[in-house]
């Protein structure tokens, strides 16, 4: 069934908090992660989707990348010349599109509609647009089709050459029916509190997870743990290892290279080591001269450290 709610205000708490449960307090996936339902998303994984819906409290606003500036100054810009180039006006739509069938709960922001109800994207990229769709961006355009009920999605991508291009997208009911399968074996296992079958915790997701120590609380790890255990040192000793011999190499190259800043072999360039100035903000300078001000701006975050323990304390 394809239903509209009103759009809270772009990458506010409000918009992420909709975007990751509906009424009824089930989650849903946002056509932005679309393609980490597939595992074809580069920036994130099916674990950190899993994670982000497994957790009790909602994402909450990122502070912005470079990337991200860019696309969000240039929206309406783009929005503007696009119209131009097309001959008709397009719109910023006021509401989300969601798609719901039973195990399946979808949500769409669209950048971009024309007065006959078509779907535009937009997207800026540092990049030359060769014509083809990243995998991020085709199953994005497959989600924003399942919740409009679009056949088709236009993309309209200002690259590198400072030009804007156009490309349509056409999605296929088998295209839309395929992911809408994919999203349902997902939150499936979302919906039963377990992680899908091809996640993998990393420590960074454990950290997010139990970001918390409960002060003084011991537990008595099974005995298979004594094999994790030994084989985690292992891993840890041969790193250090590495780093060691990778020092020690680097410093022979570099000894060689002396004062030069680039390294040639038949007149073939091998390496290179420039100089590079670096500026850092002096914090405890800073706090010593204006205390009262640090304090204003300091920032407190708990984060928990995994150490192997010599001797009980």
């Amino acid at each position: 069934m394809l239903t509209q709610i009103n759009k809270p205000e772009h990458g506010s708490q409000a918009w992420l908090g909709v975007r990751w449960k509906n009424d009824d307090g089930e989650t849903r996936i946002a056509a932005s992660a679309a393609a980490a339902v597939h595992g074809q998303h580069p920036f994130i994984t099916v674990t950190d989707l899993a994670v982000e819906l497994l957790s009790d409290t909602p994402p909450v606003p990122k502070e912005a990348n470079s990337a991200m500036l860019r696309g969000t100054t240039l929206e309406a810009p783009i929005r503007e010349w696009a119209a131009k180039l097309l001959g008709h006006a397009l719109i910023e739509p006021d509401i989300l599109y969601c798609y719901d069938e039973p195990g399946v709960r979808l949500i769409a922001t669209i950048d971009s509609m024309s007065d006959d109800g078509r779907v535009f994207e937009q997207k800026t990229t540092n990049k030359i647009w060769r014509g083809e769709l990243p995998e991020y961006w085709y199953w994005q355009g497959v989600q924003q089709a399942v919740c409009t009920g679009a056949n088709e999605i236009t993309w309209v991508v200002f690259d590198s050459t400072l030009d804007l291009h156009f490309h349509v997208q056409g999605v296929s009911s088998d295209e839309k029916r395929a992911h809408i399968e994919a999203c349902r074996k997902f939150l499936a296992s979302i919906d039963m509190g377990i992680m899908p079958d091809d996640a993998v915790l990393e420590y960074r997701h454990v950290q997010e997870i139990h970001s918390n120590a409960e002060p003084s609380k011991e537990i008595e790890l099974p005995m298979s743990a004594l094999a994790t255990l030994e084989h985690y040192l292992a891993v840890k000793e041969q790193r250090e290892q590495a780093e060691k011999t990778e020092d020690l190499l680097k410093a022979e190259l570099c000894n060689v290279l002396g004062d030069a800043e680039y390294g040639l072999i038949q007149d073939q360039l091998v390496c290179t080591w420039k100089s590079s100035t670096r500026e850092s903000f002096d914090s405890k300078a800073f706090k010593a001269a204006h205390p009262a001000l640090f304090d204003k701006f300091k920032k407190t975050s708990t984060v928990r450290t995994f150490r192997v323990a010599k001797e009980k304390k």
